[in-house]
């Protein structure tokens, strides 16, 4: 190697690390919000996204982005501990008791989950008698069994026995080790379930059943105080839905990253499943909303109504302003 080679190889490391510097710098200055998200599960994968490309620091915002179980990610939006969750149902049992919170996106409208089973029950009705296993009390995979329930004219308790367990991932090794007869799971453990010989069901997916299956929320006193990070989180959160629909091969290399999934059948199973879901524009459905008031025990559930609980305000500035329009070339 030439003295001139070396140095131009000097150089361009030399250059390299001071804009790497630079750019730390830059994002350490910008505010931070502090976000998270509920589930190892690929319906976060914009968030993903927009954390992996530094989509947040473009629209003038760092993002310290964290795994906070569902159980949790609610009281520490009302400690003021994290700005902006991805919550469950508990999230209107808050706003119900007079907590100023409420939905600002909703990354799935539809509940996005399936339902497999033992091979020899064909059906809903052969549940009864049986048990069957969904994620913690008052989350969407819980709601959908009771609708599913409901419709087979099974009552949860008593002609069904409910096993709660943490992760999809448990719920599958249950069915396989015979501890449950059905369990409700999500994508990649979907094809798990399918090459372990377990039949799905009920094709949930098909059905568009709405309802809150993943949204992000904050408080109404950090979307007044904080406008303008609101607005940049969602502005990084919608560019993050085009890069997953226009860049497939780099979007699963992220899925695996944070799944700590590497099988390639794995990875298509979750980016196939969950680009159908992801909107250009996430507005709230209020139907998605009702679906979970239906579900919530409060008392004021009854009389509520999911406007109280949405704000798609910042969404739809964005929109009228021509900014998704022009993110997605049309």
């Amino acid at each position: 190697m030439t003295l001139t080679q070396r140095h131009k190889i000097f150089t361009a490391l030399l250059l390299w690390s001071w804009l790497f510097s630079i750019s730390h710098l830059l994002a350490a200055d910008l505010p931070v919000v502090r976000a998270s998200y509920n589930a190892i599960g690929g319906v976060f994968t914009p968030l993903w996204l927009a954390q992996e490309n530094k989509l947040f620091n473009k629209y003038g915002i760092s993002v310290d982005l964290k795994f906070l179980p569902l159980t949790t990610g609610t009281q520490a939006l009302l400690t003021k501990n994290v700005d902006i969750i991805t919550p469950g149902g508990e999230l209107l049992e808050a706003g119900l008791n007079g907590e100023r919170v409420v939905y600002i996106a909703g990354i799935a409208n539809k509940v996005v989950l399936s339902i497999f089973a033992k091979p020899e029950i064909q059906s809903l009705a052969d549940l009864r008698g049986k048990v069957v296993s969904a994620l913690a009390p008052g989350s969407i995979s819980d709601y959908l069994a009771r609708i599913l329930f409901q419709e087979a004219g099974l009552v949860p308790g008593q002609d069904v026995m409910m096993l709660y367990l943490k992760t999809g991932p448990e719920i599958l090794a249950a069915l396989t080790s015979g501890v449950i007869d059905a369990g409700i799971i999500s994508a990649p453990v979907t094809l798990k379930a399918r090459q372990a010989g377990f039949k799905e069901i009920v094709n949930v997916p098909e059905r568009n059943i709405p309802m809150i299956h993943a949204g992000l929320a904050t408080t109404r006193d950090f979307m007044k105080e904080h406008r303008d990070r609101v607005r940049g989180f969602l502005q990084a959160y919608i560019e993050a839905v085009k890069y997953a629909a226009t860049n497939p091969k780099e979007t699963k290399q992220v899925i695996g990253t944070y799944t700590k999934t590497t099988n390639q059948e794995d990875l298509d199973e979750t980016y196939q499943t969950f680009i159908k879901v992801w909107e250009p524009v996430p507005y709230v459905s209020t139907a998605a909303v009702q679906s979970v008031l239906n579900f919530t025990r409060h008392a004021g559930a009854k009389t509520a109504r999911p406007e109280q609980f949405i704000d798609n305000s910042i969404l739809t500035e964005l929109e009228k302003s021509g900014f998704v329009s022009q993110i997605f070339g049309r």
